[in-house]
């Protein structure tokens, strides 16, 4: 009995790498696309706080066009990036501004959580898909 149970318990262990091993490998650079929801919280580069939100689209294709609202500014920037995926769903994504974030995407491309990439910036935050079309 106790084999039996040893052999189902590793099958299924298996069975959920090679599932978690499929997801992983299905991202790419297509994998973001459309229109994007995002916030963004944490530190300048002189440690003062800063918060920011934002919309942007990615046209599956590795650019992007960000309109930002800086908190406490009132206004509203515009922005253009390129972008990574990797088939692991790591990536990047570096602005014509000079900011620079390392990316962790869902496999479906719905979401993405993002963290700074330049030393001394202390900034985190999640973009969300909010519409497929990309034409925004």
């Amino acid at each position: 009995m106790i084999n039996k149970f040893a052999a189902l318990v590793g099958a299924s262990v298996v069975s959920m790498l090679s599932v978690n091993a499929a997801i992983a490998s299905e991202c790419s650079v297509a994998s973001l696309t459309g229109h994007y929801t995002y916030w963004l919280q944490g530190a300048d580069e002189a440690g003062k706080p800063y918060a920011e939100v934002g919309q942007e689209t990615y046209d599956g294709a590795g650019n992007v066009k960000s309109w930002v609202s800086v908190s406490g500014s009132g206004a509203v920037e515009q922005d253009t990036a390129t972008y990574v995926v990797n088939a692991d769903c790591s990536g990047t994504v570096t602005y014509a501004s000079g900011a620079a974030f390392n990316i962790f995407v869902a496999p479906s491309g719905d979401s993405f959580v993002f963290s700074s990439s330049i030393a001394g910036v202390v900034q985190a935050g999640e973009n969300t898909r909010v519409d497929m079309d990309a034409a925004h």
